[in-house]
């Protein structure tokens, strides 16, 4: 529709002249991302029409994009943040109704925790597994940022979204869409997690969206049978966490605990140590990569012996 375009551009030139204005990056906004209207129907309508996730059966959705905008606006408009119960779960049921997939993602779905940039950049090379931002909602609303306000234009807060309680606002979304992509993961799933954090982070949190949400949600279900745990370490940096030690010990522990019994765990494999390695490749780490393992190799580990840099835990 021409005049719906003409109006998100107006919208989103109106943000570009401000933020020129002002001196500001978008990003560095302390209330909702500038358009976010227009970002969402945009991204909606890109999803639907280019993206390649949408033409794997377990990730497809067929949506009216201007009701996907009015179910999640709907969620947090001219709500406080602030305020205690005000946005839960339940608020974004509508939303999730329209568009969460409910199909099985089998040996597909790649969960991580601190590994952000590394993961998406595993699964554009890597096309068939996915990640969180991968499905329909988490591309929607990835890097964004959103909160309401009683008295706001369109009961939407651009000014100010109090940094205190900001997650009230997102915090019930990405619980939801993190659930809900553990309940249709199956068969084997993998979890990218770091060797090398900062001072007082591990690689495995049992208070993460990993740790409290995802992983009890797959052992729950039952329907995941096999868990790949994928230890990346930044280069040039001595790891602080590996297979069989500390949290990523604990990670397989809990992992079996929660009914997954065949847990793999693989320390710097060489998939991602590839991409790594096309950033950095003067990295003393990528002189020699011809006996680093892989993520994805034969199903059954029975069928093959295990490399150094790798340790499988069963019954």
């Amino acid at each position: 529709n021409i005049n719906i375009n003409m109006k998100a551009l107006g919208s989103f030139s109106f943000f570009l002249t401000l933020s020129i204005v002002c001196g500001m990056k978008p990003w560095e906004y302390k209330g909702s991302t500038p358009a976010i209207k227009e970002i969402i129907l945009g991204r909606c309508a890109q999803f639907e029409e280019i993206k390649p996730q949408n033409h794997n059966q377990a990730l497809y959705i067929d949506v009216d994009c201007a009701k996907v905008w009015s179910s999640f606006s709907n969620s947090f408009a001219s709500k406080d943040t602030c305020k205690g119960n005000e946005i839960t779960e339940k608020s974004y049921e509508a939303f999730f109704k329209l568009a969460a997939s409910k199909k099985p993602l089998t040996d597909q779905a790649l969960f991580w925790s601190g590994t952000r940039y590394i993961a998406h950049e595993y699964t554009a090379v890597q096309s068939n597994l996915y990640t969180l931002e991968d499905t329909f909602p988490g591309y929607l609303a990835n890097e964004l940022k959103w909160c309401g306000c009683k008295n706001c234009k369109d009961g939407i807060d651009y000014n100010s979204c109090n940094d205190s309680c900001a997650f009230s606002t997102s915090g019930p979304f990405w619980t939801t869409a993190s659930r809900l992509l553990a309940e249709n993961a199956k068969g084997t799933a993998y979890v990218m997690i770091s060797g090398t954090t900062g001072s007082n982070v591990t690689a495995y949190s049992k208070t993460s969206f990993f740790g409290k949400i995802e992983l009890p949600t797959m052992g729950k279900l039952k329907k995941v049978n096999r868990l790949v745990v994928v230890v990346v370490n930044d280069l040039g940096k001595t790891p602080k966490e590996k297979c069989g030690t500390g949290t990523v010990k604990e990670l397989v522990g809990d992992a079996r605990a929660a009914g997954i019994n065949n847990v793999v765990c693989i320390d710097q494999p060489r998939d991602t140590l590839f991409l790594l390695c096309a950033k950095f490749p003067n990295a003393k780490e990528c002189a020699s990569m011809s006996t680093v393992e892989t993520i994805k190799k034969d199903k059954d580990p029975k069928t093959r012996k295990s490399s150094p840099s790798e340790e499988i835990y069963k019954n």
